[in-house]
């Protein structure tokens, strides 16, 4: 057993009360890593306890135990905490991160180093296509060491989500030949990636399709074709009937653009308040546009908030990205 996973391992054998963090604005990868584990930990015996800032979106909230996710959390005396996939500690949110920094042990497990390692504990492996292998890898050792059965139908679940999320159905570049292996025991463990693959990328609602098609008209393209971007303001959320949750996946048809390097989605949430989500292609590094703003996140997928108006934060987001993509 390589030694991250050995002291992690030790961490969770020696601590009772665990809380699990998501990164704010949850996708599949950092959602599937808490839920796997807190299913895996509750079997252990654990006090475990996930939490996500933002919620679970809907699109999310068939997978299994999202039910048990909570939004904020007011204590601080856990044993150990655990983030998932956040690049950063304030990448859960304000109305968590204080409990997990006041933890005995912070465990970080990440696929992606943004802005630099934390965490007393550091599974961390930039070849991973999803956090959730690192998650999978995780269970093995602590099953091996506990001699308890972790691997279960609802872990599995959770899990592929998480792969089948950040590889946007193994279509992405970062797949690897373990990620088909480990995929394929995950399915044997009844993980089918069919309705998975359905469930996150087939099943909108009527407002979010609404926003697709609002964000599509209202698209702007730079002069050299390679950034693209639209803005969809709170009076659109408002008259659509639409959530931010809604937006998921605008940003990525933004990038799918013939020649973009970058697609950029602003959402004017409430007024004075615009949330920015930026995804790029290989070659194009996000992170340093988002820490030029208070936000974080990975190399290709990267988010950050702005106060201000939305014309505003068109405006300076935008800027910015021309100079850091020329």
């Amino acid at each position: 057993m390589k030694l991250p996973y050995r002291e992690a391992v030790e961490a969770i054998c020696g601590a009772n009360r665990i809380m699990l963090a998501a990164h704010v604005n949850p996708d599949g990868d950092t959602l599937g890593c808490v839920l796997a584990l807190t299913h895996a930990l509750r079997l252990l015996g654990k006090e475990a306890v996930p939490f996500s800032a933002h919620g679970v979106p809907d699109i999310y909230d068939w997978m299994p135990g999202a039910s048990w996710v909570q939004t904020a959390c007011e204590h601080h005396d856990f044993d150990l905490a655990i983030i998932c996939d956040a690049g950063a500690v304030n990448r859960i949110g304000s109305a968590v991160a204080p409990a997990a920094e006041s933890a005995r042990t912070l465990i970080n497990i990440d696929h992606h180093v943004s802005d630099g390692l934390f965490g007393d504990i550091q599974i961390v492996d930039q070849r991973s296509a999803a956090t959730a292998e690192l998650v999978y890898h995780l269970l093995r050792s602590l099953q091996a060491a506990c001699h308890h059965h972790l691997l279960t139908n609802e872990v599995a679940v959770c899990l592929m989500t998480g792969i089948i999320t950040d590889t946007g159905s193994f279509r992405f570049l970062n797949v690897t030949p373990h990620t088909f292996s480990l995929a394929a025991h995950l399915q044997r463990l009844g993980a089918d990636p069919a309705p998975i693959a359905e469930q996150v990328f087939e099943n909108r609602s009527f407002a979010a399709l609404q926003l697709m098609g609002l964000a599509i008209t209202k698209m702007s393209i730079s002069a050299d074709g390679q950034i693209a971007w639209s803005a969809i303001s709170f009076d659109d959320f408002q008259r659509l009937g639409a959530v931010d949750a809604d937006t998921e996946g605008i940003v990525s048809n933004l990038r799918s653009i013939k020649g973009v390097k970058l697609g950029i989605l602003f959402r004017e949430v409430k007024p004075g308040t615009v949330r920015i989500s930026l995804r790029s292609r290989e070659g194009c590094d996000v992170t340093k546009i988002a820490r030029v703003f208070g936000g974080g996140g990975h190399k290709l997928a990267s988010g950050c908030s702005v106060e201000g108006t939305l014309d505003d934060a068109v405006g300076k987001v935008v800027a910015e990205a021309t100079r850091q993509v020329s």
